[in-house]
């Protein structure tokens, strides 16, 4: 149908010629199994972030990386991602969500296989960027998807599902990595070590079943509007983004009054700035400047930044914590975490129901303060402390964010109209690899100053001193080529500070966690349907 864009408010419902897809009988009666689908994506896409984690150590030792190349060698996928994801989103809209979806799936696939035969540092950056591509196309496909497949009544606990199994690849990815770099030996059946390439390897298994099921199961839907993409806005937003995760990154290391990373702040700012303003402006924004009048969406936006922020930290510090402190190996560290997949699958699909007894702004008020609970009880665990401390700290914080990422996923989508999937579902992606990006860089970056500020090495000689000081990862290797009762001090020496570090980090996030508890409690919407807020314009997705 024709359809004039430019005569139209953006908040009236455009009129389709088709029905919506979750009343179409063969997609109503496969839509759970094409969750099921959306959620290996999913999966997938979060495993590949997380999982790497517990291939650091190998990679740092194999490949010769510092701290800030194992920095990038995991910020450099979520820099690209959370940069390319509004522009993904609006694609997907524009030609098609299911073509978006198998468009990332190749190109996740390509990386993958880049990086399982990469042989420097730079090399895995690369890999990881082209991953990020392939994943900002996955992850708000999949969720426009089942936005689009589930009806109303059920579009919440779908939603809910999503959230939790987000959650849960960030702590299955260390399991399955760990697995195999450590190896498994079942008796007469036995495989591994694998060398840390393998952590991409694996990406396989999950993407090729993925893909044949997205080809022959997934519907294709689609905007009906033709609306024009914003390559302006994409470039200014990946230049804001690339540029202040540069100049956190960099601080420790060259300095943060140096030129390179000033610079990267004047930029990011300009950046950021040149973006609003152009989206502002713009007749066809990647990003509608009006969705954050709706307190669900700017609410929900700002919950997701700020919790992925302090869970990507967690997770890149914890494993480095199980493996250089504790002395635990990958596979170790992964089953270490599996109380935290555990609660998340568990508490993620009740907090919908949850939220809607309660109340959204009570809920995820309440899920922040437990998970700052439990921070705040990893700022007071040594390398010795027993682990079923550690467990029911992880569960703490798991339940926590069960409570927060879905309610809020929720709140983001029931504010935008359905034909704009695409582009709320990717804001919401977009806020949580953000918000990941800062966490690893921001968190990381404190861990790392606090490391080399923490560690007294003034007995040992200055060569050992300057590599020790680098990165824990450094000493450990020292420590190991040192040997015998100097080589154990050394070592001790430096797990010990590393701790002192992750404390420092995990008494930051608590307080970060209590400071948006009562900011969500102040500004924050009643539910997540209000009716003291304007209702968002409902159409259908349909499709192409």
């Amino acid at each position: 149908m024709s359809y004039d864009s430019e005569s139209r408010s953006p908040s009236t419902p455009p009129t389709y010629g088709h029905r919506p897809l979750h009343e179409d009988p063969a997609i109503h009666d496969r839509r759970w199994f094409l969750l099921g689908v959306m959620c290996l994506s999913l999966v997938m896409v979060v495993m590949a972030v997380a999982g790497l984690n517990v291939a650091i150590p190998q990679m740092q030792d194999d490949l010769g990386a510092t701290a800030t190349d194992l920095q990038w060698i995991v910020d450099s996928y979520a820099i690209v991602f959370a940069g390319l994801l509004l522009s993904a989103g609006a694609i997907g809209d524009r030609f098609g969500r299911k073509l978006a979806l198998q468009g990332g799936l190749c190109l996740f696939l390509v990386g993958s296989l880049m990086g399982a035969v990469a042989d420097s540092p730079t090399a895995v950056i690369v890999a990881r960027v082209v991953m990020g591509i392939g994943a900002a196309f996955i992850m708000p496909a999949t969720l426009s998807i089942l936005t689009a497949v589930f009806p109303p009544h059920e579009r919440g606990k779908a939603i809910a599902v999503w959230a939790g199994f987000a959650g849960a690849g960030g702590a299955l990815g260390p399991l399955l990595v760990g697995a195999l770099l450590t190896g498994i030996d079942l008796g007469p059946f036995k495989f591994g070590p694998f060398w840390w390439g393998s952590a991409f390897v694996a990406n396989l298994a999950a993407i090729i079943p993925t893909m044949i099921a997205v080809a022959v199961f997934a519907p294709r839907s689609k905007d009906d509007r033709v609306t024009p993409l914003d390559p302006v806005g994409a470039v200014l937003s990946m230049v804001g983004i690339a540029a202040l995760l540069f100049a956190i990154i960099e601080g420790p290391t060259k300095g943060w009054t140096s030129t390179p990373v000033v610079a990267g702040f004047v930029i990011a700012v300009v950046g950021v700035a040149a973006f609003l303003v152009w989206e502002f402006r713009s007749r066809h924004p990647m990003l509608p400047l009006q969705f954050f009048r709706d307190r669900r969406f700017s609410v929900g936006s700002f919950v997701i930044t700020m919790s992925f922020l302090v869970m990507f930290g967690f997770f890149f510090l914890v494993s480095q914590y199980l493996q250089f402190s504790r002395g635990y190996s990958p596979l170790l560290a992964g089953v270490a975490t599996l109380p935290f997949a555990g609660t998340m699958l568990v508490v993620a699909p009740l907090s919908s129901s949850v939220a809607n007894r309660y109340g959204y702004r009570g809920s995820v008020a309440f899920g922040f303060l437990m998970t700052s609970v439990g921070f705040l009880g990893l700022a007071f665990v040594s390398s010795s402390s027993p682990y079923w401390q550690i467990a029911i700290l992880f569960i703490v914080i798991a339940a926590g964010q069960g409570l927060v990422a879905p309610s809020s996923t929720g709140a983001i989508m029931s504010s935008v109209p359905l034909n704009r999937a695409g582009v709320g579902s990717a804001v919401n992606d977009t806020t949580r690899e953000l918000g990941g990006a800062l966490g690893i860089a921001l968190l990381g970056s404190i861990a790392t100053t606090a490391y080399r500020s923490g560690i007294d090495l003034t007995a040992f000689p200055a060569d050992v001193q300057i590599g020790a000081e680098e990165s824990i990862g450094a000493a450990i290797g020292i420590a190991e080529r040192v040997g015998g009762p100097e080589g154990e001090s050394l070592r001790t020496i430096a797990a010990d500070a590393f701790t002192d570090s992750v404390n420092v980090v995990m008494a930051v996030a608590a307080v970060i966690n209590v400071v948006i508890s009562l900011t969500v409690l102040r500004v924050g919407h009643r539910h997540v349907s209000d009716p003291d807020l304007a209702p968002a314009p409902l159409a259908a997705a349909v499709g192409d």
